[in-house]
């Protein structure tokens, strides 16, 4: 099956990337801050089966470019980043899958373009302020103030030591499972193309999203949703605790929750089988939906 590597242009004229495959219902997948479209990797092979599939890279990340006006650099223009993607791929309606910070995004996107929205998928992440609650209440806020009065530029040296070889990276890799920061079940190979892509990351376009990121909150248009939802929530997550994807379904009306009592951060991965079959069967009942709206029309 073929996938085209593709490109638009974001506001600040920033080259975007993104991946363009299979044919069907679009379904459009939005990355985690620090992350390329690795994790989706499982429930991608999966969907392209049946649906078309949209991955993009955010600004600073993977293959798109440097920020160049770091004004835009916001969680509202991470959305308008996603909205050009869109344009760019000729498609009108699709359904949003975010993880982590990809959630914010597309949240943020319903405030933005509600109608070319036909369903959301939120996976692992929050509504907004990540920092509030990663790790721990009373430590997240700590590791903000540390991430904020830290340049951008010693964080980018910092993050060089995706650049170290296996086998230093290995203990790494081993004490992130004990941990819980990654999943027991993960293996190192499976997490090495991460560790190699935080490597290349810019720094200050990593550093201004992380800004922006604990800046912004989509609490106040979760009310308004009003199209199919499927949250995906994990009981051992300490990026994004579980019970901040069970507030979103709550809040959400008709929400479906995917609740994965083991999962952590890295659930796309260490619980592929029962993510994929819940996210496919979603896609089953929006694509029947649609298919019964067309009809009436």
């Amino acid at each position: 099956m073929k996938c085209r590597q593709r490109w638009t242009v974001a506001a600040d004229g920033t080259s975007l990337a993104f991946w363009d495959e299979g044919e069907g219902l679009p379904v459009i997948l939005t990355n985690g801050y620090a992350n390329s479209t690795l994790y989706w990797e499982p429930l991608r092979q999966r969907l392209r089966q049946t649906h078309r599939v949209l991955r993009w890279d955010l600004r600073g990340h993977g293959r798109s470019g440097a920020v160049r006006d770091m004004s835009t650099m916001t969680i509202a223009g991470c959305a308008d980043d996603l909205r050009r993607v869109l344009d760019a791929a000729g498609v009108e309606r699709a359904i949003l899958g975010g993880f982590s910070l990809g959630c914010q995004i597309v949240l943020e996107a319903w405030r933005h373009f509600p109608d070319r929205i036909d369903g959301l998928i939120p996976v692992l992440g929050p509504w907004g302020r990540p920092f509030d609650t990663l790790l721990h209440p009373r430590l997240g806020p700590l590791v903000f103030e540390l991430y904020r009065n830290v340049p951008a530029s010693v964080w980018g040296a910092m993050l060089k030591f995706g650049t170290l070889s296996p086998a230093v990276l290995l203990p790494v890799h081993e004490v992130a499972k004990r941990l819980s920061i990654v999943g027991k079940n993960v293996s190192f190979w499976e997490m090495e193309p991460f560790y190699r892509h935080l490597a290349q990351l810019d720094p200050p376009s990593w550093y201004a999203m992380g800004l922006a990121a604990q800046e912004h909150s989509a609490k106040d248009v979760l009310e308004s949703i009003d199209v199919p939802t499927l949250v995906v929530a994990g009981g051992g997550d300490r990026f994004s605790p579980g019970e901040l994807g069970r507030q979103i379904s709550q809040i959400i009306e008709g929400a479906e929750l995917l609740w994965l009592d083991e999962a952590t951060h890295t659930g796309l991965f260490d619980e592929r089988e029962r993510i994929g079959d819940a996210v496919e069967q979603f896609l089953a009942t929006v694509d029947a939906e649609s298919m019964s709206d067309e009809a009436v029309a």
